[in-house]
């Protein structure tokens, strides 16, 4: 476990540590698994880890102090899976490459953008940000680093909301809407991405732009507190020509 958790709760009374929500507990040693499980280290300094970790422990906090726990987590989560989706498309590698994400060749999701890292961050705004401090004209090697950094980053926290959400129940058995949620935050992502290149739609022809539009909606879904978005989502679309992923419930 990081030492900054370790330090929080070592403080505590017997008495306070017998009010502490479940749901706070059994997500923040969820969250400092996955950290020990993910190569951030090799990223950012122990301060930075600890800073990080400070920070995401009151996120949690927040969430389980909340009156509409539920809702508070599925913004943190959203926000946070936006994020996290500006990033993994673009480490999702080519054929005949593994993809351990298991999204490449999901509607709207290729693997060809790692290729075009360096003239995205001249294109992109926000991923130009997170270049600060680099040189004025990044190659290859310094734009894949920043990127990864604030991939892992961003993994961490998704998948600790993502533990968040599981216990407090809002998730269902065989029919999750997790996993639908992030290829459609990617795809979009993709198609903007792709846009500002200058690169055909990966969507199939005549359905792109409605394709990119219905994904970006699944956002919205999520945010309105539907019971399954996934199966919200679907539905609403049940009779177009939009493509949906494999893992759909």
């Amino acid at each position: 476990m990081l030492k900054w958790l370790g330090r929080t709760f070592s403080i505590r009374t017997a008495v306070q540590a017998g009010r502490e929500n479940p749901v706070l507990l059994s997500t923040v040693k969820k969250s400092s698994i996955i950290y020990d499980q993910i190569p951030l280290r090799d990223f950012i300094s122990d301060e930075e880890g600890n800073e990080l970790a400070r920070s995401l422990y009151l996120e949690i906090n927040e969430i389980c102090n909340s009156i509409l726990p539920v809702a508070i987590c599925r913004e943190k989560l959203a926000a946070t899976m936006l994020r996290f989706a500006s990033f993994q498309v673009l480490v999702i590698p080519p054929h005949p490459e593994d993809d351990t994400s298991g999204l490449r060749g999901q509607p709207g999701i290729t693997g060809d953008l790692k290729a075009h890292l360096v003239e995205l961050a001249e294109e992109n705004a926000e991923l130009r940000s997170e270049l600060h401090g680099a040189t004025e004209s990044p190659g290859f090697d310094t734009v894949r680093e920043s990127v990864l950094r604030s991939y892992w980053k961003a993994f961490w926290y998704l998948e600790t909301f993502n533990a968040a959400r599981v216990a407090l129940g809002d998730n269902a058995e065989g029919c999750d809407w997790y996993m639908p949620f992030m290829h459609a935050a990617c795809a979009n992502c993709e198609h903007i991405y792709r846009r500002e290149l200058g690169l055909p739609p990966a969507f199939a022809g005549d359905v792109a732009n409605t394709a990119a539009t219905a994904y970006s909606i699944f956002t919205d879904i999520v945010l309105s507190g539907a019971g399954n978005p996934a199966v919200e989502w679907r539905d609403y679309y049940k009779d177009s020509d939009i493509p949906t992923p494999s893992f759909d419930p």
